[in-house]
């Protein structure tokens, strides 16, 4: 991404609600009303030896070592990171790509936990916020699904990962509940509308377009909102036996077999080629790898 969207975020998304997301005059972004650092910046060809590096594991993770501002940990910046890893508190991470002078662009590597602070180093380490993180964060909230909802949504700024890890990864919140936040985060993203027909029913809390998982959670997959869609339940039903799936650019295709069926009253052949309805948040369009393995596992193209 280009250093304008981090230093005016709410000209490029004013959906996120944010004024800014770092204003890359420092390493460390702490705004004067915030006790705690709201993000912090990994520049390329760090003048600290064997510091400021990422590592990116396989599942998706990734740790880092991050350098604090000289001047030591009573310094303003550094005691905003400390009370960041002292109370548990996320913060953003991005990492510098290209320097200046050739256009910088930077990569959004997503929410951080500093686990802790080596003094020997004279570094933190900064590990990748998973879900079991962000529901230690969230616990304050009362409500079990506001509370997963809350998560759903910080898991975005995090690589996608179309799976679970653990089939039986601990939650904080139920089942239920998990199900009830993922069915709200998605349906108010595509306006209680099938994303593909737009067709609309809502009066109270009579909706009739259902959450879709794109990879199915039977499967283990996940409640990232990327793996989401909001479809009325003739499409769901369609979408999930094969019969139609999304191109790389977000067009319906449909299926040689739902081709040769018997159709009456039945939208669906109508809509090939068709763009699928946009989300509220871009972020929360369905992720390529998922779309990738509907089309391989699922879709009936033969």
């Amino acid at each position: 991404m280009p250093a304008a969207f981090f230093k005016t975020t709410a000209d490029h998304s004013p959906q996120l609600g944010i004024d800014r997301f770092h204003t890359l005059l420092t390493g460390i972004y702490k705004p004067a009303w915030s006790e705690y650092a709201l993000c912090i910046k990994m520049a390329p060809g760090s003048p600290y030896a064997h510091k400021d590096e990422v590592v990116f594991l396989a599942d998706g993770r990734w740790l880092m070592d991050y350098s604090p501002r000289s001047g030591g940990l009573e310094q303003s910046d550094n005691q905003a990171l400390v009370r960041c890893m002292d109370d548990h508190v996320p913060v953003g991470v991005i990492q510098q790509i290209t320097k200046k002078g050739r256009g910088s662009t930077y990569k959004v590597l997503g929410l951080g936990i500093i686990t802790r602070y080596d003094p020997q180093r004279d570094i933190f380490i900064v590990e990748s916020a998973d879900m079991p993180a962000l529901a230690q964060v969230s616990g304050v909230i009362k409500d079990e699904a506001r509370r997963y909802e809350v998560q759903l949504y910080a898991q975005l700024t995090n690589e996608f990962q179309p799976f679970l890890r653990d089939e039986n990864e601990r939650y904080l919140v139920s089942a239920p509940k998990r199900d009830e936040a993922f069915r709200q985060v998605i349906l108010n993203e595509y306006d209680y509308s099938c994303a593909i027909c737009d067709r609309k029913f809502r009066v109270n809390d009579l909706v009739e377009a259902q959450a879709a998982h794109i990879i199915p959670k039977r499967l283990n997959g996940t409640d990232d909102p990327r793996n989401g869609l909001a479809l009325c339940r003739s499409h769901h039903w369609a979408f999930d036996s094969g019969l139609w799936t999304l191109t790389s650019k977000y067009e319906i295709s449909i299926s040689t077999l739902a081709k040769q069926a018997e159709i009456r009253n039945f939208e669906l052949l109508s809509l090939a080629g068709k763009p699928v309805r946009e989300p509220l948040r871009d972020v929360v369009l369905p992720h390529p790898e998922a779309i990738e393995w509907h089309r391989r596992n699922v879709w009936k193209e033969d």
